[in-house]
């Protein structure tokens, strides 16, 4: 099913796992993801597959932890939409970001599918204020 694969994926994220062997069975070698323009993200930023490792890496460095809390999915034939509901906490004190701060946002995730694996991932993410 879709969405199993989509739940290992937000589980091997939310523990910062750059081991890029242990997404071999969720992303494709072609996969992109799309983050629309957010509080984090000034403008629209499209990450292929090294990228997306890339910004993880950077994530385990400013978050101490995070969760991503699937509150309702919709499956059609090659796509899976989430609504989630994110929380972080921030690991060091970065810029603004002040360590212990809590971060909230919720996110609508599309992700399309090709040869059962994400091969596109579509982020629209509304951050509370922080």
């Amino acid at each position: 099913m879709k969405l199993e694969v989509v739940k290992k994926y937000f589980s091997l994220i939310e523990q910062f796992r750059t081991d890029e062997s242990e997404y071999t069975d969720i992303l494709h070698a072609e996969v992109e993801q799309t983050e629309y323009p957010n509080w984090l993200t000034a403008k629209l930023t499209i990450s292929d597959r090294a990228t997306l490792f890339e910004r993880s890496k950077s994530g385990s460095k400013l978050l101490a932890s995070q969760r991503y809390d699937i509150q309702r999915s919709y499956e059609c034939d090659e796509t899976v939409i989430t609504e989630v509901f994110w929380t972080a906490v921030i690991g060091t004190d970065v810029g603004s970001f002040k360590s212990g701060q809590k971060l909230e946002a919720y996110f609508c995730c599309v992700f399309d599918f090709k040869d059962g694996l994400i091969y596109r991932q579509r982020n629209y993410d509304c951050f509370e204020r922080f």
